[in-house]
C-alpha cells in the first residue's frame, strides 16, 4: 500500500483481510479461555460468524466454490487441533472428546461479526411418524438425505430382534438383528453423519436381504444420530456444504474408536457383533464430492490430504492378522460385481481422469475398475469392507446414483461372503496359509 502508484510507503507487507482476522479472533478467544481439567470441556461450542463471502457455482457441475464453506471447515478442524493440543493427545487421535463444535457461517452481513457461545444441548425434538410407508420403493427414489424419523420407520418395518443404545444427547441408535442359517454379516452406515448415501443404501440392501431364505445379518443404519441431527440443522442454512462439524458424535469423537465409558453409541456396534457373531462388517461411508480445503491453515486438510479430491467410488479392506486371503477374495469378488453396475465404471473413469489431471497418478490399486486399499487392522470384526462414495453435498439424481451404488456394494459383499465362508469351512488351513 502506498501514497501513490508503485509506492509501498504506507504499508509494505501482507494485509490481513477481515475473513482472516475473524478466523484468528475465533481461535484466540477459544485458546485463552479457562477450560475444565477433563474432557468433555463443554456440551456445545457455537461460533456464529457473519462475514462477507462468495459462493461461485462451477460450470458443468453441481458444485460451488464457497468461502463460507471454507471458513466452516477451517474453524472446525482448527479448533479440534486446539483441543487436541490441550489434551496432550497425538495429532489425529479420534478418541478426543472436547464436546460438539458448531461453526455457523453466514454470508449475508455487510460487515464481519463473530459471536461465540457455550450452550447446553437442546432437548431432542419429539419424533413424529412420517406419512406414508418407508418401503423399498420409497427409499429407491430418495433425492436427499432422509429425516431421522424416516430412517427409524424403515428399520421398524424390518423383521427381527430389536436392540438399541443411547446417545450423548438422549437420542437412540436403533438396531435390527435378523437370524438365519446363512453366514452372518454386520451392516452399518452413518458412523460419520455427514456421509449420507450409505444410510439409504444399507436400508435398501436390507429390504432386499430380508426376502432371501436364511438371510442372517445385524443392521445399524444410523450409528451417529446426534451428528445426523446437527447435519440436518446445518443443511437448512447451507444444503450444498460438506459440514464436517457433523461428522463425529456430540462428544466430539469418532464412535468407532471410543474405548472408555460411557460407551453410549459404541454399545450398539458391540451388540450387533455379539448378537450376530459376524466375521464380516460392511461399513458404508462417503467423502467430499468436491475439493476439500482449509484455506486459512495451509490449504490441504491436515491428516486428510488423501480425501481432499474426489476419485470415484472405492473400497477399503481391513482385516485381522491371518485373514488376508479371505479379505482379498472378498475384495476381488465385490469389485467384479461392481463392474456390472450401470454407470459406475463411466463415473469412476471420469473422476479418476479428473483427479489425475490435478494430483497425479491415483495412489491406489484398481481392481475391475474400482480403486481399492487393503490394510491389516485389529478393529472389530475379522474382516471389514468400507465403501467410500463421494457423496458429501450431492443431491437429486446424483444422490440416487450414490445410494444405488452403496446398495449394490452391500449386496455383492454379502453374496461373496457366503461363498468365501463355505470355502473356509471346507479348507480349515486357509487362515493359517493366509497368515504366512
Amino acid at each position: 500500500m502506498g501514497s501513490a502508484a508503485g509506492l509501498g510507503d504506507v504499508q509494505d507487507g501482507p494485509v490481513l483481510t477481515d475473513y482472516e482476522q475473524l478466523f484468528a479472533a475465533a481461535l484466540d478467544c477459544v485458546r485463552i479461555r479457562p477450560w475444565p481439567d477433563e474432557e468433555p470441556w463443554f456440551e456445545r461450542l457455537e461460533l456464529r460468524a457473519d462475514v462477507p463471502g462468495f459462493e461461485q457455482p462451477v460450470a458443468r457441475t453441481d458444485e460451488t466454490i464457497s468461502t463460507l464453506e471454507g471458513l466452516h471447515e477451517d474453524l472446525y478442524f482448527s479448533l479440534m487441533e486446539v483441543f487436541q493440543q490441550r489434551s496432550g493427545r497425538p495429532p489425529g487421535d479420534r478418541r478426543l472428546q472436547p464436546g460438539q463444535i458448531v461453526p455457523d457461517v453466514r454470508g449475508d452481513a455487510p460487515v464481519p461479526r463473530l459471536r461465540i457461545h457455550l450452550r447446553p444441548f437442546a432437548r431432542p425434538a419429539p419424533q413424529h411418524r412420517p406419512s406414508g410407508t418407508a418401503n423399498g420403493r420409497t427409499l429407491d427414489g430418495l433425492t436427499q438425505a432422509p429425516a431421522e424419523p424416516c430412517i427409524v420407520q424403515a428399520l421398524r418395518a424390518l423383521p427381527g430382534r430389536r436392540f438399541r443404545a443411547a446417545t450423548r444427547q438422549g437420542r437412540t441408535v436403533h438396531g435390527v438383528y435378523q437370524s438365519g442359517w446363512q453366514h452372518p454379516v454386520f451392516l452399518s452406515a452413518g458412523q460419520h453423519a455427514n456421509e449420507t448415501s450409505g444410510i439409504v443404501g444399507v436400508l435398501r440392501a436390507a429390504n432386499m436381504l430380508r426376502a432371501q431364505p436364511g438371510a442372517h445379518f445385524a443392521l445399524l443404519a444410523l450409528e451417529n444420530p446426534d451428528g445426523y441431527a446437527l447435519h440436518q440443522e446445518l443443511c437448512r442454512q447451507h444444503p450444498g456444504h460438506m459440514h464436517h462439524a457433523a461428522r463425529y458424535t456430540a462428544l466430539g469423537d469418532d464412535v468407532e474408536y471410543r474405548e472408555r465409558p460411557p460407551l453410549l453409541e459404541r454399545e450398539a456396534r458391540q451388540q450387533a457383533l455379539a448378537l450376530s457373531g459376524a466375521q464380516l462388517h460392511v461399513n458404508l461411508h462417503g467423502y467430499p464430492a468436491h475439493e476439500w480445503t482449509r484455506p486459512l491453515s495451509g490449504y490441504a486438510p491436515r491428516g486428510f490430504e488423501q480425501w481432499m479430491l474426489p476419485k470415484g467410488f472405492f473400497l477399503i479392506l481391513r482385516h485381522h492378522a491371518g485373514w488376508q486371503r479371505r479379505g482379498r477374495a472378498l475384495l476381488r469378488a465385490v469389485c467384479a460385481e461392481l463392474a456390472q453396475v450401470p454407470g459406475l465404471m463411466d463415473f469412476n473413469q471420469y473422476q479418476r481422469a479428473l483427479y489425475e489431471c490435478h494430483a497425479g497418478p491415483l495412489p491406489h490399486e484398481v481392481l475391475s475398475g474400482t480403486p481399492c486399499m487393503q490394510v491389516e487392522s485389529a478393529h472389530d470384526a475379522p474382516v471389514t469392507l468400507i465403501t467410500e462414495f463421494p457423496d458429501e453435498t450431492v443431491r437429486g439424481a446424483a444422490f440416487v446414483f450414490a445410494h444405488t451404488v452403496q446398495m449394490h456394494a452391500t449386496l455383492a459383499a454379502v453374496r461373496a461372503w457366503q461363498a468365501i465362508a463355505i470355502m473356509a469351512e471346507d479348507n480349515p488351513a486357509l487362515d493359517a496359509a493366509a497368515g504366512k
